[in-house]
């Protein structure tokens, strides 16, 4: 990393204490309200036990268990009463915003069992008992219907129907049977979205076919179909944001493969193309494991018409092509920066791959790297936070929960977090700041403009998160991005790499560390966050000199030739006074490999 003198790391320090305080203050609560004291399996067992009351057996069922969030709740709550307000309304009312879904199904069968548990509590929130249309059963009157209704809720759920008023009756007639379903909405909850445009219920419902209860549950948030309009109308407009984005990223990556196709036989590309690959094949088998970490997620959307091994096989091929098409969007855009960046005039070495490549990753200067990454990642969080309180207090803006969650259904979560983490901060600082800024510095001849430029596209891609009003996430972003633009430039690309690891990880993680749950979670959450730094204490102890090798052995014979042309012309230009800087402009201009040019130089200037 370029040297940081003393004053420098004093003001990031201080600065980075400044953001930690700022981000605690805003968004901390928000973790720390997450409780997810019962874990999958807890979960899973208090399923299996509910089912074997009923006479059920779940060993004869597939299964499932994913996590769940209420998102509609949260985005209603968050919009109308804001963040505070709707923790508040969350303990008055015993409203559950996370759950565990849990699913028995068989193969080819329609019926199943559905069932979400509190992971606060453990209680049953809700049950569903799916079955064929045919199936027979004994037929009530509605009024009977609607009393077992009523004696089953006040059973189940403890609640005075006495202090609900009835909200809704359904009947649907099969051949052999008549499904009931009736729901109650709490007295004195009523949350208004507009005028006159409706307003949120909390209910409370059973669904009855003759003597059993195939459905109910408690706590349901009523969301008025208007505010459901506007945020599909958000959705909408945010996918038409990133299909525009997505026809840049396609524009970029084609870029890329057009350089990298023109440059194929530099000495950059050589150089880099190993490190590259194997980068790639990081990324393929990641992904791969992810997938398959995630089972859950996929079979909680098995449609049981479908043979489970044809669901499984298309699914996994379509991941596969995705895979593969990530794997070489990372490759080309990688070796197509270096190149660009190789030839830079007066740039920071530190801000490629090449320059580690050329010495070693393991010195004294990456550890001061990686700490300066970690500053970084507290910078990232308070500034983060800074933005999203301008914009709740000046734009309405609010945000939904899913992303503190996201890992919770996975088999294993620290690796889910970690894939994530390492996938995205490699790939997107690779492909934005090191191909992206290379690219539009080459062609707009301003540094300055070429990180606004790919800082607004880097930031509007990220449109499709939950982040609402949609344009705000492009906002939000695009200014992080020109602070790491702003770090590439100056202190090189590792930095912005493990500030953007931590940064990701730690939103995926921090639920588990700041809110309630296992000792497991939390202490893989924390050792994840701690990976970096492990490498920083091995290039510490192993302080491995950092003097690039000599390029020479790597050259083959027509490089070799070139060479010594190279030497001969510059010989003549120094001879005629002519700078290094204005020979190697005029060299790269007329498409001579910028290594090479480089290599001539150190040979006639003897630098």
């Amino acid at each position: 990393m370029m040297k940081i003198s003393a004053k420098e790391w004093v003001l990031f320090i201080l600065i980075a204490l400044l953001c930690f305080g700022i981000w605690y203050k805003f968004e901390y609560p928000q973790f720390s309200f997450i409780d997810l004291s019962v874990d999958k399996k807890e979960a899973l067992l208090k399923t299996e036990s509910y089912l074997s009351s009923l006479g059920v057996n779940p060993k004869e069922y597939l299964k499932a268990v994913v996590f769940n969030t209420d998102d509609w709740a949260d985005r209603y709550l968050q919009k109308t009463l804001g963040l505070k307000s709707e923790e508040e309304f969350i303990k008055k009312h015993g409203l559950e915003l996370f759950s565990w879904r849990v699913r028995f199904f068989k193969e080819l069968r329609k019926e199943e069992y559905i069932l979400k548990i509190s992971p606060a509590s453990g209680k049953i929130l809700s049950f569903n008992h799916l079955i064929e249309d045919i199936e027979s059963r004994e037929i009530l009157e509605k009024e009977a219907a609607r009393q077992r209704a009523g004696e089953f809720l006040e059973k189940t759920y403890g609640v005075n129907l006495k202090e609900y008023e009835f909200h809704e009756e359904q009947a649907r007639r099969y051949e052999r049977r008549i499904d009931y379903s009736f729901s109650w909405e709490k007295k004195g909850v009523y949350i208004p979205w507009k005028k006159e445009e409706g307003g949120a219920k909390l209910l409370i419902g059973a669904t009855v076919s003759g003597n059993e209860i195939r459905g109910f549950y408690r706590n349901v948030l009523d969301i008025p179909e208007k505010f459901q309009r506007y945020i599909e109308n958000q959705f909408s407009l945010g996918e038409y944001i990133y299909s525009f984005y997505f026809l840049i990223f396609i524009l970029l990556v084609t870029c890329a493969v057009f350089i990298v196709l023109k440059r194929k036989h530099t000495l950059v590309l050589g150089l880099c193309k190993k490190w590259y690959v194997y980068l790639a094949i990081f990324f393929f088998i990641t992904n791969l494991l992810y997938i398959f970490n995630n089972i859950q997620n996929i079979l909680i959307g098995y449609p049981t018409g479908a043979y489970l091994s044809t669901f499984f096989g298309v699914y996994l091929v379509k991941l596969s092509i995705n895979i593969i098409f990530l794997t070489v969007v990372f490759i080309m855009p990688g070796l197509a920066g270096e190149s660009l960046y190789s030839e830079s005039a007066g740039g920071n070495k530190y801000s490629s791959f090449l320059h580690y490549i050329k010495s070693t990753f393991y010195s004294r200067s990456v550890t001061r790297s990686i700490i300066f990454g970690y500053l970084l990642f507290f910078i990232i969080l308070g500034f983060q936070a800074a933005i999203f309180y301008f914009g709740q207090r000046y734009f309405g803006v609010w945000k939904e929960w899913m992303k503190l969650t996201q890992f919770s259904s996975a088999y294993i979560p620290f690796l889910s977090a970690f894939i994530i983490g390492s996938n995205a901060s490699l790939s997107e600082e690779v492909v934005f700041r090191l191909f992206g800024i290379s690219l539009g510095k080459r062609y707009l001849k301003n540094t300055a403009l070429a990180v606004i430029l790919i800082s607004l596209i880097w930031g509007f891609g990220h449109s499709g998160y939950a982040i609402f009003p949609v344009w705000f996430r492009g906002i939000e972003v695009s200014l992080i991005g020109f602070l790491f633009g702003f770090i590439f430039i100056r202190y090189g690309l590792i930095p912005l790499i493990v500030a953007h690891y931590l940064f990701d990880v730690f939103l995926g993680v921090a639920a588990y560390v700041f809110g309630r749950s296992s000792a497991y979670l939390f202490l893989s959450s924390v050792s994840l966050l701690t990976i970096p730094l492990a490498f920083a204490a091995a290039s510490y102890f192993m302080n491995k000199e950092e003097k690039e090798n000599e390029i020479k052995i790597a050259l083959n014979p027509t490089q070799e030739y070139n060479l010594n042309i190279l030497i001969n012309f510059i010989s003549t230009k120094k001879s005629q006074g002519l700078s290094v800087d204005k020979i190697k402009r005029e060299l790269i201009y007329y498409n001579w490999d910028p290594a090479l040019v480089d290599l001539a130089i150190k040979e006639v200037f003897k630098i």
